[in-house]
């Protein structure tokens, strides 16, 4: 009897670790992915022009915007939630720079 405990117990542990293992790489894949649509879509994007992406299982913000209007920025996301940048926000570039915002959010569901 304590032989097929342990050996349910390391079955049960095995099948964590390899879903564990699998959970990360399609973690590392959804991140290349989001990596490639952000650079492809920003080739495409002018000063002030954004793209979203909204589904079920992610939400992707992309905008282009001056380091100007980055400050006292707020922005508003799925579900209320809010990202506000304060106008004390420092950063190493001339005020005419312009940078790639981009916000995602993955929803995982478990069952």
């Amino acid at each position: 009897m304590e032989m097929i405990f342990q050996r349910k117990i390391i079955e049960k542990n095995r099948n964590i670790y390899y879903q564990s293992e699998s959970a990360n790489e399609i973690i590392s894949q959804v991140n290349q992915i989001i990596s490639l649509l952000t650079f492809s879509l920003n080739i495409h994007l002018n000063i002030g022009q954004s793209s979203i992406i909204n589904t079920s299982e992610v939400f992707m913000s992309l905008e282009t915007i001056s380091i100007d209007s980055l400050l006292n920025k707020q922005i508003k996301q799925v579900g209320n939630a809010q990202i506000h940048i304060p106008s004390n926000f420092n950063l190493n570039t001339t005020n005419n720079s312009t940078m790639s915002l981009r916000v995602t959010f993955s929803f995982s569901f478990f069952f």
